[in-house]
């Protein structure tokens, strides 16, 4: 397939910056056919988390179609979502030494919240890293399994969420609190 062939519409991209941002993403996703893979605005990682690119904010049907009430940004200068959306900032910086594990608590507790009244939240980020991270993390918490098991979880659900994996640091920190359950401020059910 040759991507200059291949129709926007079927990416529901937004316009063309869009298009040109997730033609980059798309040619460094190709199969080891050379056949370009589908880059999805977004995934449904578990009922009610839905992980997907910053543009996936502009997109308010697509998000009305997963019944997602609140979208949630990981990290700073981060494009809003429309006015009919709540939105939360994380502002982490994605650094060597940065922690998103501070970030866990409120955010964990979020998601929850709208899970249990049947909606869904978005999770999104600049790169990928710091939303897989968090999706990783908050399936880690709530179905109680390791981050390698959590990680396949995702991949599988988003099969572009980062081939190679997450950066070293948000690895190790997801690998360490793990082994951390007495983790500060997290809900009683974690």
């Amino acid at each position: 397939t040759n991507m200059s062939q291949l129709s926007p519409g079927v990416w529901g991209w937004a316009g063309a910056d869009t298009v040109n941002a997730n033609m980059a993403m798309m040619s460094r996703d190709l199969d080891r056919k050379g056949e370009a893979s589908v880059v999805h605005l977004t995934d449904v990682v578990m009922p009610g988390v839905v992980l997907g690119l910053e543009t996936a904010v502009s997109e308010t049907k697509h998000l009305e179609e997963h019944k997602v009430e609140e979208c949630i940004a990981v990290g700073k200068d981060l494009k809003a979502p429309g006015p009919e959306f709540m939105s939360t900032v994380y502002p982490f910086e994605d650094e060597d030494a940065a922690s998103l594990l501070p970030f866990f608590p409120k955010a964990f507790k979020k998601i929850e919240q709208i899970r249990e009244d049947g909606g869904a939240v978005l999770v999104y980020c600049a790169t990928g890293q710091a939303s897989t991270a968090l999706c990783v993390g908050y399936k880690m918490a709530k179905e109680e399994l390791s981050y390698d098991d959590a990680m396949a979880q995702v991949q599988e659900a988003r099969p572009n969420a980062l081939p190679e994996g997450l950066n070293r640091n948000l690895s190790r920190q997801l690998t360490t609190w793990r082994k951390w359950p007495e983790f500060p401020g997290l809900p009683d059910w974690m």
